[in-house]
């Protein structure tokens, strides 16, 4: 049996693509070529192109030209499931039913940077958020989920102003989200009787509005610290819960709608110059999960609970060091490890996301083409802990199992001046 494991992205004028979760939860944190190669660090401080201020707005007043970034990352997942005795409905014979493998994808962003008066001004259009978890339709734990994607895309508009070392910034975002959740229908047959079940699928959409706001202070010469300020956006998803045969024919539907507040962040981060050549930065990202405490969808005409699922997710922290060192006119090579704490507690994973703690190790260069183009390119390796999972569909009957996760990147940037 084979599983395909993926998440979502979703760009203005770029299309819609899948990707792996590449930060804690179904946060994605991957919207810079050049912030890859050194793990994101410090990027709240960082003065490498345009796409600092989705990170600080505060940082577009260290971006002197105007400048259009355009970036892809390609996504090399790998998601194993191995079953250490499930019970109940998802016992089948030894060996069959656990799902392995990965997809591939390729992930954009985009950004833009120009003047306005004495303020600079910019515009991000990323996404912040995605999952999509996709099971085979006959895997053994098909009763709790088969298929969650989650798509979403920010519009961020910003403007920053410097004064005298201290750089002030803010921005508007306006974000929507797309979500899909299916699993198929227990039919009481012997179990496998995957030929015979039907498939329920709960759909939502949404847009949302939400601030940020960042501080940036140049301390000397040599450092800067940075700090900046992200909010949560509530989310309300319209939509339909949906029920199919097992030949996939349409049974009906009824109006729904859930509620999700996506988190919070807050970011620390410092850049030190230790000569011309020679730039160190770190960061400290404040991620507040605790907003997602269940996910509960309801029937818009009566207020019935149609599905719901305590998730409990705690606040977490990632913490990144990355340096960059100019070897000559030409390049610039970046270096960065970074921890990223899960917000999932143990007794609430899901198979919908088998989320666990992370640690990364990326690389990157930049090469300067032309006084106006610069090239960049990174490689970034995720290692994850073995994620055990115990999820109880009914008294008896608990899929038990653990997740072999890690993922590649490679990304490449082009950040021109006009």
């Amino acid at each position: 049996m084979k599983k395909t494991v993926r998440l979502a992205a979703l760009t203005v004028a770029m299309g819609m693509v899948g990707q792996p979760a590449l930060a804690a939860g179904f946060q994605l944190f991957e919207q810079s070529g050049s912030g890859q190669g050194r793990a994101f660090a410090g990027m709240g401080a960082a003065s490498d192109d345009a796409s600092v201020q989705w990170y600080n707005p505060a940082g577009l007043t260290a971006i002197k030209e105007r400048q259009v970034v355009a970036g892809a990352h390609y996504i090399a997942p790998k998601a194993d499931y191995n079953d250490k005795g499930s019970t109940g409905i998802f016992q089948l014979a030894p060996g069959s039913g656990d799902d392995d493998g990965g997809q591939n994808a390729v992930v954009p962003n985009l950004f833009w940077k120009g003047q306005w008066r004495a303020h600079d001004i910019g515009l991000s259009v990323v996404s912040p958020f995605g999952l999509e978890t996709r099971y085979d339709q006959d895997w053994r734990g098909r009763y709790l989920g088969v298929k969650s994607d989650m798509k979403s895309i920010d519009i961020n508009p910003s403007i920053a102003r410097k004064l005298g070392r201290l750089s002030l910034g803010a921005g508007i975002s306006a974000q929507y989200l797309d979500v899909t959740l299916t699993q198929r229908i227990p039919t009481g047959a012997p179990v496998p009787a995957a030929l015979y079940e039907g498939t329920s699928e709960l759909t939502g959409t949404s847009w949302a509005w939400g601030v940020n706001a960042g501080a940036r202070y140049d301390v000397g010469e040599q450092d800067t610290l940075a700090l900046s300020y992200r909010s949560t956006m509530s989310h309300t998803l319209i939509g339909q819960a949906k029920s199919y045969t097992a030949t996939g024919v349409y049974a009906g539907s009824r109006d729904a709608k859930a509620k999700i507040t996506l988190p919070a962040t807050v970011d620390l981060s410092w850049s030190h110059r230790y000569d011309a050549s020679l730039e160190v930065l770190a960061s400290a990202t404040w991620t507040g999960w605790s907003s997602f405490k269940a996910l509960k969808v309801v029937d818009r005409a009566t207020g019935t609970t149609l599905s719901y699922k305590d998730e409990n997710w705690h606040d977490t922290w990632r913490f990144a060091l990355g340096a960059n060192y100019r070897l000559n006119d030409r390049w610039l090579l970046r270096g960065g490890l970074a921890y990223d704490q899960t917000p999932v507690r143990d007794a609430y994973r899901t198979v919908r996301i088998p989320d666990n703690d992370r640690r990364w190790i990326s690389l990157g260069a930049r090469y300067q083409v032309s006084s106006a183009l610069k090239v960049d390119l990174a490689y970034t390796h995720i290692f994850a802990d073995t994620t055990p999972i115990n999820e109880t569909l009914a008294p008896g009957s608990t899929l038990i199992g653990e997740y072999d996760n890690a993922v590649d990147i490679a990304s490449v940037q082009l950040v021109w001046r006009y």
